[in-house]
C-alpha cells in the first residue's frame, strides 16, 4: 500500500499513539478498539518502510528518530486539511481553525494573555492554544509539530529557526522600597556589586544575568535563588538583596503587599530581545500568520508605550 492510499484516520492514529505513548491509552482517547490503532501503525510503517516507534516492555511507545521527523510532517499536513475544511465551512473570507503557540514561561505573564485577548477578538473563528515552557520546550515543539509559532527570547536558538524580533527589553535594577538607592533616577550595576544578590535561576534567564554581570568585569554575590519572578520580586522588597531584571511589570508592589523599586542601569549592558520564532522551513499556515502580524502590530504599540514610560 501507498502513502497516499491511506486513510487520514491512519495517520490520526499515529498521532494520538505518539501523544499518548501508549496504544491502549491512544485507542481509548480515540473510542476505538486496540487492534485498529496497532493496524494503523503497521500500515503506516509498512508504506514508509520506517520503524517509527520503539516498542518498550511495559514502558509504552517511543519514537525513533524517523518517527519524530514524519510526527512533524504529519501534524502539519493536518493542519493543512483541518484549515481547508473550516475554510469550507466557513462563511465569507473569516479566518477559522485552531492554532497552537508555545512561550516561554518567563514572559508569558506580562505578554501573552493580552497577546490573545485581542487576537481572539479579532478573529473570533480562530482557538488559541499555548504551551508553556522554557526554550528546549518549545523547541522540541515546534520541531515535533505541535507548536507552530513560539514567542520566547532570541537566544540559544539553532539556524532551522526563522526568527523575528519584537522587542528589545532593557536590564534594570530592582531594588527594596527603602534601600539607599532606591530614589535614584539611574545607577551603575557597580554600586551594587559588594551587595547580595537575588538571582532568577532559569536556563535563559541564569545564561543573560551571567552575561550582564560579565560584560562589566563583576561577580554578584548570589544569596538567593529561585525559578519564580514573583519570588524574586517578593525577596528583593523583604530586604533580602537586589536583583538585575528585563522582565517589565506595571505593578512595583508584591504578592505580600510589600514595595519594590525599579531603577535604570547606566550601564552598556546587553538587552534581552524577545522574538517570534518558527521553523524556517515551515510556510505559516492562514491562521498563524494571522497571529504572527498581530503581535508585531502589538509590541510596536509596546515599544512606544515603553519609550514613554520609566523601566518597570
Amino acid at each position: 500500500m501507498n502513502l497516499i492510499d491511506l486513510p487520514l484516520r491512519v495517520l490520526r492514529y499515529f498521532v494520538a499513539v505518539a501523544d499518548a505513548g501508549n496504544v491502549t491509552l491512544a485507542a481509548r482517547g480515540l473510542h476505538v478498539s486496540q487492534p485498529a490503532v496497532s493496524l494503523a501503525i503497521r500500515q503506516l510503517e509498512t508504506a514508509l518502510g520506517l520503524d517509527l516507534f520503539v516498542r518498550q516492555h511495559a514502558r509504552g511507545m517511543a519514537l525513533t528518530p524517523a518517527g519524530t521527523e514524519v510526527l512533524r510532517e504529519v501534524r502539519e499536513l493536518l493542519g493543512h486539511i483541518n484549515d481547508v475544511s473550516t475554510k469550507l465551512a466557513g462563511v465569507g473570507g473569516d479566518l477559522r481553525g485552531t492554532l497552537s503557540i508555545g512561550c516561554l514561561a518567563y514572559i508569558l505573564a506580562r505578554y501573552l494573555p493580552a497577546i490573545i485577548s485581542g487576537f481572539t477578538a479579532r478573529f473570533p473563528a480562530i482557538e488559541v492554544a499555548f504551551h508553556e515552557g522554557d526554550q528546549s520546550l518549545l523547541q522540541r515543539g515546534m520541531m515535533e509539530g505541535w507548536i507552530e509559532l513560539a514567542l520566547t527570547y532570541d537566544l540559544q536558538l539553532p539556524r532551522r529557526f526563522a526568527i523575528e524580533r519584537m522587542l528589545e527589553l532593557p536590564a534594570y535594577v530592582l531594588l527594596p522600597a527603602d534601600h539607599r538607592l532606591a530614589r535614584r533616577r539611574v545607577i551603575s550595576l557597580k554600586a551594587l556589586a559588594e551587595e547580595p544578590c537575588v538571582l532568577l535561576d532559569m536556563p535563559i534567564s541564569r545564561d543573560y544575568f551571567a552575561s550582564v554581570f560579565g560584560a562589566l568585569g563583576l561577580t554578584p554575590q548570589v544569596r538567593y535563588r529561585t525559578q519564580s519572578v514573583e519570588a524574586v520580586r517578593s525577596l528583593v522588597a523583604n530586604g533580602l538583596g537586589y536583583t538585575v531584571l528585563n522582565h517589565p511589570s506595571r505593578t512595583l508592589t508584591t504578592y505580600d503587599g510589600k514595595e519594590t523599586r525599579a531603577v535604570r542601569l547606566t550601564d552598556p549592558l546587553p538587552v534581552a530581545p524577545i522574538a517570534a520564532v518558527y521553523l524556517s522551513d515551515h510556510k505559516l499556515r492562514p491562521v498563524a500568520q494571522a497571529f504572527l502580524d498581530f503581535m508585531r502590530g502589538f509590541f510596536r504599540r509596546e515599544q512606544r508605550r515603553r519609550a514613554a514610560e520609566p523601566a518597570a
